[in-house]
Formats: structure tokens, sequence, C-alpha cells
């Protein structure tokens, strides 16, 4: 009987794919639970809490993403250092070293594809690559986490508008948003708060805030609860709208976004196109550069190509993005 059931194929191509499903189904199963159990605590600043305590949670937490001094002030230092910040990347500088020196190690491995056999000029391009894929993927979630944080802010200032509406001080509503709210806003809350808490100002624990954030809309807030606290005025009518104005500038933006698609994808069209068409040529024809390279222009020529790609990306994404 058992003969007669795997003497046919379909049988069998049935049976394993029952069994991939099963196994695919048990993955899934144990992943997404894994991920509510993470989201029973809503963000970092509150896990670090419930394992170290209060009183270490935002200096630990500011070190983890290389922002914190000795004595668990915030210091930024310079640009770069910034910028992982912003990222919210928690990176120690020897993982840097690693991450870089693997990036040029990728670059040495692909240079012979696109600049040749020498080895100086494929040692060049193994630095310039490593540098720039590493300095992109910084901005790249850099930009990601501001965009997910400009989202969530304008539902966090109708929290905090809904505390005090209920008759609460401000610090207890900035902390309400700390626990009701994920991250990457939750945390950035819970680090004011806690900052407030060990006796900092509002104004400043807000500028640092900004310092570590870097989204503009994040500047209106700080701009006008400081303006608020020195003139007076009723702040909760004052932060409600400035909730509908972060909404509509995201709509507005979102809008600009849907217009500005087809010049956008033109751009990265105009990036990739050549570099298709290079790989294309060479999987077919592998001896069809060789000419170039034999004639001693192929470094130059490439060079220059790259340059006039980048440059006319460049150009188009200047003319498709509006800041506003």
């Amino acid at each position: 009987m058992f003969e007669t059931i795997f003497s046919n194929p379909y049988t069998l191509y049935g049976m394993i794919f029952v069994a991939a499903l099963l196994l695919m189904d048990m993955t899934l199963r144990s992943v997404f639970a894994r991920r509510r159990k993470d989201k029973q605590i809503k963000n970092r600043l509150q896990a670090l809490k419930l394992r170290k305590g209060e009183t270490t949670a935002y200096a630990e937490l500011l070190k983890r993403r290389g922002l914190g001094g000795r004595d668990g002030t915030q210091s930024l230092g310079g640009y770069f250092n910034r910028i992982i910040g912003q990222s919210g990347l928690e990176i120690s500088l020897f993982r840097r070293v690693l991450y870089l020196i693997g990036f040029t190690l990728l670059g040495f491995l692909i240079a012979p594809m696109l600049v040749g056999g020498n080895i100086v000029i494929r040692a060049g391009f193994a630095v310039v690559f490593g540098i720039g894929l590493g300095v992109g993927l910084v901005y790249y979630f850099r930009a990601k986490r501001i965009k997910t944080f400009t989202t969530q802010l304008a539902p966090a200032i109708d929290i905090i508008v809904r505390s005090l509406n209920a008759g609460h001080p401000l610090v207890a509503a900035i902390a309400l948003v700390s626990r009701e709210m994920p991250d990457p806003i939750g945390s950035e809350f819970g680090i004011l708060n806690d900052q407030l808490t060990f006796g900092s100002s509002l104004e400043q624990g807000m500028l640092n805030m900004v310092d570590r954030v870097g989204a503009d809309e994040l500047n209106l807030l700080a701009v006008t609860v400081t303006v608020q606290r020195g003139t007076g005025g009723n702040l909760s009518e004052i932060l409600e709208n400035l909730a509908q104005m972060i909404r509509d500038r995201l709509m507005i933006k979102a809008k600009i976004r849907a217009i500005s698609a087809e010049g956008r994808i033109t751009s990265w069209i105009m990036l990739c196109f050549p570099f298709f068409l290079f790989f294309m040529l060479r999987t077919m024809v592998p001896t069809y550069f060789d000419i170039v390279w034999e004639s001693g222009w192929g470094t130059v020529v490439v060079s220059g190509c790259l340059f006039l790609i980048f440059m006319g990306m460049i150009i188009i994404r200047r003319l498709v993005n509006f800041d506003f």
C-alpha cells in the first residue's frame, strides 16, 4: 500500500508541500509569539527601567546609542556621531569599525567587475564603496526613524492635550506619552521625562530631544512649549492647533510625493539602467569591454560615466524634492 502511494510523484510532491507549509506555519507562529511578547513592554526605556531601575535607565539608553557621557548626560559629539544617534542604531565604536571593514572588503570583491584588475584602483574603489555604503545605510535608517517619529508626533500631542484637559501637569502628560506610545517616540519622551525628573529644565530637555531626533516638526513643538512657558496662554489649545498643523503638513507632503513619483522613479531608472546594461553585456559577451580596458582609458571613461550618472540623478532628485 505504501509503495503504491509513494510511487505516485504527485503524492510525494504534495506531502513535501504540506511539510514545508507546516514548517513555515511553525516558524511564523514562533516569530509572532515573540513579537507579541515584546509588545508587552512598550519601548526600550521601560525595559531598562524594569531590569535596572529608573535611576540608571536614562543614562544606559543614551550610552547604548553612543550619546551618553560618563555621568549620564547627553553628549552628541561630532556631526556624524549625531547622525548615528538620530538613526536610533545602537552601534559601538568597535562594531562601526567592523562594519566599515566588511563593507570595504565587499567593495574590493566587486571592484574587478567595475574598475578592472589594477590593485591600486581596486583598493581606492573599495575604500570609497565601503565608506559610501556605510554612510548611506546610516542616513537611510535615520530618515526612516524620523519619518516614523513624525507620523507618531500628532497622536502623541493629542495624548498630551487630553492629559492637560484632565488637569494633569505637563510633566505627567509627557510621562503618559512615554508609557502609551511605542518606539521611537515612546523612548524619546521617556528620556525627556527622566531628564525632567533628574532636574533638567523643560526647555533644555526639549532642545536635547530635538538634537537626538532631528525632525523639523519636533522643533515646532519645542518652540511652542518654550514660548508658551515664557508668555503664557492656553497650552492645550495651542498644542491641539499644532497637532492639526502637523497632520496637514504630512498630508501636503504625501500629495507632493504622489505628484512627483514619476520624476523620482525616473531618477532611479537613470541610475540603475547603465549598471544593468553593463552586467547584461558582460554576461552575454564577456570580452565586450576588453578593448576599453586594454586601451588604458578604461578607468577614466568609467569614472567620467559614473560621475555624470550620479550628477544627473542628483539634478533630477533636486527637481522633484521640495522643501516646505
